[in-house]
């Protein structure tokens, strides 16, 4: 298990950045509507350190978006072996990839992934799934076969989670990758490890939901919800929602349990893909911006804080698994 307070003597305390290794724990490569990121290209934007000339990114928790994206059909671009595939072998020759192989229940076979994992067991650090790409809600029985082989393997999941809201901006409760729904699905296998991509995405209100699902895991635990920070707060420095997440992790019923919030961002997607990859600067004014709002908000215990979202967590939760 990884100690976290080991280490702390080499960091400068007065310091946001500290030097500081990063895991992306929410990164694709692939087709998105008329952009493409080739692998080579995401992993060459990953290898650069920031202009602060401190923090870089270690490594990033990355999946396929051509099993994604749907195409005329609305069917994934690609299937579950030739897309997870040419994953797997960039992450063979790009050593910052972790790659969480993308499941397709109603299209696919948790057969299809089984014979991945068998043949790339280390390779493959865990499972993604994106309901709402796959019009299928998260806690429908066809994504069982999968979570059994995320318990049989030892591999964490991630899920898209989102929060429909209407016209009013009031909460619906039946968009296809509702947490709750997600939350349904984990407690039935609570050994495994499932991270809330985005934290609820969809807004104040959406991100409301999701630290409510993740608190509400904790307190029955009865599964063992994470949850991502990609898009949360993503064009507001002050990060609120960010730091109520932490602050009540911190006062949860079990405890400090900011364990369970992990750095991401979504990249190449939007903002943060800046043009294609070309630069950097909405990639590292964001972490910038976490790390100064935890600074403000948290005192003295910000730079144990900082460390492990955006490294010790995402490492602690794949240890077995990035060697």
């Amino acid at each position: 298990m990884i100690s976290l307070n080991s280490g702390y003597e080499n960091i400068n305390r007065k310091s946001i950045n500290f030097r500081g290794k990063i895991i992306d724990a929410h990164v694709h490569c692939g087709q998105w509507n008329f952009d493409r990121f080739p692998c080579r290209d995401v992993a060459q934007f990953f290898s650069k350190k920031f202009n602060n000339g401190k923090d870089y990114i270690d490594r990033v928790i990355i999946s396929n978006l051509d099993c994604i994206k749907n195409n005329k059909n609305n069917k994934p671009l690609k299937d579950e072996i030739s897309g997870n595939l040419m994953l797997l072998k960039a992450s063979q020759k790009n050593k910052i990839f972790l790659p969480f192989v993308v499941c397709q229940p109603g299209h696919g076979s948790a057969e299809n992934i089984e014979s991945l994992l068998k043949k790339y067991s280390k390779l493959i650090k865990g499972l993604k799934f994106h309901p709402a790409c796959l019009n299928l809600a998260a806690n429908d029985r066809q994504y069982i076969p999968y979570m059994r082989l995320a318990e049989k393997y030892h591999k964490p999941c991630l899920f898209h989670s989102e929060v429909l809201s209407d016209d009013t901006g009031k909460i619906l409760r039946n968009g296809v990758s509702d947490p709750d729904f997600i939350y349904e699905t984990a407690a039935k296998f609570p050994k495994v490890p499932v991270i809330l991509g985005h934290m609820g995405l969809g807004g104040d209100k959406a991100h409301e939901v999701g630290i409510n699902t993740l608190l509400k895991s904790i307190d029955k635990n009865d599964a063992k919800l994470y949850a991502d920070l990609s898009w949360v707060d993503w064009n507001n420095p002050e990060k609120p929602h960010i730091i109520e997440v932490i602050d009540k992790l911190l006062h949860s019923s079990k405890g400090d349990m900011t364990e369970r919030l992990l750095f991401g961002t979504d990249a190449p997607l939007g903002v943060f893909g800046e043009k294609a990859l070309k630069q950097q600067g909405a990639y590292e004014k964001n972490i910038i911006n976490i790390k100064t709002a935890i600074k403000k908000n948290f005192g003295e215990d910000a730079n144990k804080i900082i460390s492990r979202i955006f490294y010790r967590n995402s490492k602690k939760l794949l240890e077995d698994k990035l060697q």
